[in-house]
Parts: structure tokens; C-alpha cells; sequence
């Protein structure tokens, strides 16, 4: 795998059912505590790293970043995110899933249908807010992180009311949380989904085992 698939230049953050939390205490995965402070605590590690706040515009591309990826702009995040990587090594086990993401759905063609919606989105935004309301029958899409297909837009945090539901799935390959999410695709927002099962199937979870090799196992995939 090539480097922006996999953590190369530094090692994968270990992952196991607890971590330490901004105080350096021990803390259960998937627990309420985790949760509540995942806000927090995946933006500190990041601005922890030596030398990074000092870094103004090294702080202003990641904070960008962030706004592109949540945005579905995963062109403009995967430039801001290569930079970044190129300035600062050490963000690798932070940021390499982003940039995966990034990669896959950019891989994925558009039909002709995406493409039009693609030009009707770019005039969408590009009016003030005042003037939005000229395109009242417009209906926000994004592409799915796992599917690359343009899909309703869906609030990252929508509930899911179980596995059999699709109140918070991609409209073509239903999976679920199909809206990409800097909070909840950050090492630390994975290992949380993992150990609170939050996916139904298997594909979360491989792709989690393959980057973190986590100990234990979530109980859903200990067989």
C-alpha cells in the first residue's frame, strides 16, 4: 500500500478498548465520558504535536481542511491535507484516513446526471445568502465517502434507531454514515464507532483491524 493508504513514516497510534484521556488518565472506549470529550480531544492531539501551533500557516490549512472535508470538498481537502503532510511528517497517523477518502472518491467517475448537479451546485454556492432563496427546490447532495455516488445529505450525528433503518445511509450503497465527518473519522472517532459497533456488517470493522490492529477485538468481530 502506498503511503497515503496506510501510516508509513510513523507508527499507527495503538488502539485497545481504553485510552488516555488530556489528563493522562485511563478511560473505556465507547463509554459515555469517550463521547463527550471526542469533540475536544481530536483537535488536541494535533494541536499538541511540538512545533505545530508555532506553524501559522501549517494550523490555517488543517483548519481548512477540516471545514473542506465536512463540506464534501475532497479535492480541495486532499491539496490542503499533502501540503500539510509534506510540511509535518509527524501528522501522518492523523490525517492519513482523510486523505484516503479523499483519494477513493476522487477515483470514483461522475455519471452525466453528477456532473450537471456538480454545475448546479457550484452556482448554489456561489450566490450571498440573501439570494439563496431564489433556488428554493434545491436539495443538498454529497458524495458518500464509501461509494463516491452523490446522495442526499444527511447530518453525521443523525441516529440511526438500529441497524435496519436507513435514516443515516448512502441512498445507493446503503451504507451506513455515509457522510464524510473530521470528528468521526479521526483515529480517535474510529476506534469509538469500532468499540461501540455502530456499523452493521463487516466492512468498518476489517478496514479498522487493518489500520490499528486493535486489542481486544470489538465483540462483534470476536468469533
Amino acid at each position: 500500500m502506498n503511503r497515503i493508504n496506510q501510516p508509513q513514516n510513523a507508527m499507527p497510534l495503538p488502539v485497545s478498548e481504553h485510552y488516555l484521556d488530556l489528563k493522562g488518565e485511563n478511560q473505556k472506549r465507547a463509554s459515555g465520558t469517550d463521547f463527550e470529550t471526542l469533540p475536544s480531544r481530536h483537535i488536541e492531539v494535533i494541536l499538541n504535536l511540538p512545533g505545530f501551533q508555532e506553524d501559522k500557516e501549517l494550523v490555517s490549512r488543517i483548519v481548512y481542511s477540516n471545514t473542506c472535508y465536512d463540506k464534501g470538498e475532497y479535492y480541495k481537502t486532499q491539496q490542503h491535507l499533502k501540503w500539510s503532510l509534506e510540511r509535518m511528517p509527524a501528522l501522518e497517523p492523523f490525517i492519513f484516513y482523510y486523505i484516503r477518502m479523499c483519494k477513493y472518491v476522487l477515483s470514483i467517475p461522475l455519471t452525466k446526471e453528477e456532473v450537471q448537479y456538480e454545475d448546479k451546485l457550484a452556482s448554489y454556492r456561489a450566490l450571498p445568502k440573501w439570494l439563496k432563496w431564489t433556488m428554493r427546490g434545491f436539495v443538498f447532495r454529497m458524495r458518500c465517502k464509501w461509494c463516491g455516488r452523490y446522495t442526499r445529505y444527511i447530518y453525521p450525528d443523525e441516529p440511526t434507531f438500529g441497524f435496519d433503518t436507513s435514516s443515516n445511509s448512502c441512498s445507493f450503497c446503503n451504507r451506513m454514515y455515509p457522510m464524510p465527518s473530521w470528528l468521526w473519522d479521526s483515529p480517535d472517532g474510529r476506534a469509538y464507532s469500532y468499540y461501540r459497533m455502530s456499523f452493521s456488517g463487516d466492512e468498518f470493522y476489517e478496514e479498522f483491524e487493518r489500520d490499528y490492529a486493535p486489542i481486544p477485538l470489538c465483540k462483534h468481530r470476536q468469533k
